[in-house]
């Protein structure tokens, strides 16, 4: 059955607040045993919508959702119970255009635009750097489609759901501020065929303790993407308590990456098992690698630290040149600074290092220093006592910038904070990757060229166990 919205009081006009509508028609569509909420043609303004099971969400071509510009239209957070030791936006969801719990056999899609227009926490009365509401959230749903539709300036996690099985992602065209699509303890899902551009990161596999209590993602298989982040790309964390199991993730094309192309990382106790990432092209990408277990052991006490083992990652190329791109800005500082030109070489852009919701004063002579050493070393590091173990690289080529004269040997050890690739430094001994405390190692066809001299060996190795290096 077809649930028209204008049936139910809807106005396209652009102006009109359009929630309680919306959610009539939907209600309805629910109450009838299910169906399509069906938006005509033209622009419907929407603040919080909470779907049903059974229901369809149909936003055709032509037909653009407006979010509200008064972030008070949206619902406020719930109140939760239980220890938050995860980021505060994974916590919640009701502050979103479309909520779901609990939900079965549910979808959007349609070919049209739902555009949050750049609506920020301006009072910051969430206490989360002002990020305003969420895109679609979702929390225990099953039977899940997101599909054909394109998704702009949302200034918080635009796709987002914990604890969801069976859930397909396909077709989204997306430019958000914070994170493009971010499964969260969630099984058996599908993310194929979208572009996406994220100022925080494109992708993101989190594992955390938001559902008070430990569980994983499992059974994960990602492919042909394009992404663009200017944090990382493919992103396994921060939140990381649980684990992750069975991940696929092929045929990828990443571009114009400030930080990581793939960041793969345990650091509040997960247990990673099982991931393979092949056939990836990387352009313009800061780092192309990292992976990475840490110490800080966010949740509650007792837990162990994590592992990450039997990682396969094969047909890598990543290549420069390396110049400046345009990219959306990342979080509100950086948007109200208009800070959407990124130079590669200017690792904290037009901020402040000292302050930075203040403009850097040497920020327009640093984005013309280009030959200075700025590009991060890729890193695959374990613990001492805790190692990588059965890691693999295979067809894997670096082209890189290089121009490094001089470097520090001496590495530090055992990081305990917020994960990133630069946490033992950015210039580390290796011009291509660092490898420390890894138990099963197999590198097979790796090169590594820099544009510029550099006088660092392209493989360096500290407390290596059982490696297996054909060249």
């Amino acid at each position: 059955m077809i649930f028209n919205v204008n049936d139910y009081g809807a106005v396209a006009d652009g102006v009109t607040l359009n929630s309680k509508a919306v959610q009539a028609a939907v209600d309805a569509c629910a109450l009838a045993g299910g169906g399509t909420v069906l938006f005509g043609e033209g622009d419907y303004v929407l603040a919080t919508v909470f779907m049903k099971s059974g229901v369809t969400v149909e936003i055709p071509k032509g037909t653009r959702l407006l979010g509200s510009l008064d972030f008070y239209d949206y619902a406020p957070d719930e109140k939760v119970d239980y220890p938050l030791y995860q980021d505060v936006s994974h916590s919640y969801f009701n502050c979103s255009m479309f909520v779901a719990r609990g939900c079965e056999n549910i979808a959007f899609t349609g070919g049209g635009v739902i555009d949050m227009r750049s609506v920020w926490d301006e009072d910051n009365v969430r206490n989360i750097v002002n990020r305003g509401p969420k895109t679609i959230s979702l929390l225990s749903c099953k039977q899940v489609t997101v599909c054909n539709l394109e998704i702009y300036n949302s200034t918080d996690l635009a796709v987002y759901f914990t604890d969801c099985e069976e859930v397909e992602v396909y077709g989204l065209k997306m430019r958000v501020y914070i994170d493009g699509v971010s499964p969260d303890n969630s099984k058996n899902v599908r993310i194929h065929d979208c572009e996406i551009e994220a100022g925080d990161d494109a992708i993101v596999f989190k594992s955390s303790y938001n559902l008070n209590r430990v569980d994983v993602c499992r059974n994960i298989h990602v492919w042909n993407c394009k992404l663009r982040s200017r944090c990382s790309s493919i992103k396994f964390g921060t939140e990381t308590n649980g684990g992750f199991e069975n991940i696929l993730i092929e045929n990828i094309m990443i571009t114009d990456t400030r930080i990581t192309g793939i960041a793969i990382e345990s650091v509040d106790g997960a247990i990673i098992d099982g991931v393979t990432i092949r056939n990836v092209t990387m352009e313009n990408v800061n780092a192309p690698l990292f992976i990475h277990i840490g110490k800080r052991m966010r949740g509650p006490e007792g837990r162990e630290i994590g592992r990450i083992r039997n990682v396969t990652i094969e047909n890598v190329i990543a290549r420069g040149p390396y110049h400046e791109y345009e990219i959306i800005e990342t979080y509100y500082r950086t948007f109200k600074m208009q800070d959407h030109i990124q130079y590669p070489w200017v690792f904290l852009g037009m901020m402040n290092p000292k302050n930075q919701f203040e403009r850097n004063p040497d920020f327009d002579t640093l984005k013309l220093n280009r030959y200075v050493d700025w590009q991060m070393t890729s890193n695959c590091c374990g613990l001492e006592g805790i190692p990588l173990e059965n890691i693999t690289l295979r067809n894997f080529h670096l082209s890189l910038d290089g121009g490094c004269q001089s470097f520090d040997p001496d590495v530090p050890d055992g990081h305990g904070g917020y994960p990133e690739v630069y946490v033992y430094g950015k210039i580390l001994p290796a011009k291509g990757i660092y490898f420390r405390h890894i138990d099963g190692l197999t590198l097979e066809n790796i090169t590594v060229d820099t544009e510029r001299p550099d006088v660092r060996e392209p493989l360096v190795f500290s407390d290596i166990k059982n490696l297996n290096y054909i060249k």
